[in-house]
Order: C-alpha cells, then structure tokens, then sequence
C-alpha cells in the first residue's frame, strides 16, 4: 500500500520560472489579463504579455511572453498571490505540463500518493471548464516564434506548445 502525501508548495519557485514552453506560454482569461497589467502598473513591475488565441473577432486568451513571472519575489514568494491567475490557482494539476513541481516530483520518486487540496482541484476543474474550450475553438493561436498561425495543431497532452 502506497503511502499518502498532501501537496503543499514548498516555495521553490520552479512553477515561477517556467512560464514559456517552446513556443506558447502560460495561458490567462482577458480578465486575468488586465488585473495583472494593473497591478504590474501599480509596483512598477515590467510585465510582457501577448495574445495567445483569437476567434475571429477578438483574442480571447492571453499568455505570458517571458520566462519568469515578473511577480516573483526573490525570496521565491509570489508578490501577487491574492490576485494570482488560474492557472497559477490550480498548479501543480496544469494539463501542460509547464514546470516540474520540486516537491511533487520529490514525493513520487519516494512512492506517495499525492492527495491535492479542494481548492486546488476546483481550481483546475475551472481552468478545464474555461480556458481549455477557448483554446481549442480558437482559429489562431499566437506562436511566441513565429508570430500567428492556425489553430490545428492544439493537443490536450501537449507540452505546452
């Protein structure tokens, strides 16, 4: 019988660090899109976001367009934590794959169950229930390399681009 283990963040900021993958990054709702172009405003904090999909009229997901979260403190604390994405929310349940979580990988190398907090599965219950029908009905998608392209090559199993 395996043994049981809760998740909890260990601070590491791994999650952080690895906004990007090889040609998309980390996806965020319009909304979500704007409260952090705010708040980057307020801290006086340089945040690059790009469109990520479009459906023909308007974009309707955005992504991060560097690496590292431009909110992470140095001490691997997240500056914006009340305010965070859902995809930060729900992480380490990201379908994408984006980062490897230091202690998630820590544990199952060590033969637990990893037992995930409600709020983290309702949090990725909703990025299943928003972000992923967004990304799949969208008619473009925005390469971080090469700029536009059709959305036909979308994978749930993906690394991220």
């Amino acid at each position: 019988m395996r043994q049981i283990a809760l998740w909890r963040c260990v601070r590491c900021g791994e999650c952080c660090r690895h906004l990007v993958g090889r040609s998309f990054g980390l996806a965020l709702l319009p909304e979500e899109a704007e409260r952090l172009r705010v708040l980057a405003s307020r801290r006086c904090v340089a945040l690059d976001l790009k469109p990520l999909t479009w459906n023909g009229f308007k974009v309707t997901l955005y992504q991060f367009a560097e690496q590292i979260c431009p909110f992470l403190t140095r001490d691997n604390r997240c500056s914006i934590y009340r305010w965070r994405p859902l995809a930060c929310r729900m992480y380490p349940l990201h379908p994408y794959g984006i980062s490897d979580c230091t202690y998630l990988d820590r544990m199952q190398r060590r033969g637990f169950q990893i037992v995930f907090p409600p709020q983290l599965r309702s949090a990725a219950n909703r990025y299943l229930r928003t972000v992923i029908p967004l990304i799949r009905r969208a008619s473009l998608r925005y390469n971080l390399n090469r700029g536009w392209e059709p959305n036909t090559r979308f994978t749930f199993n993906s690394t991220y681009g």
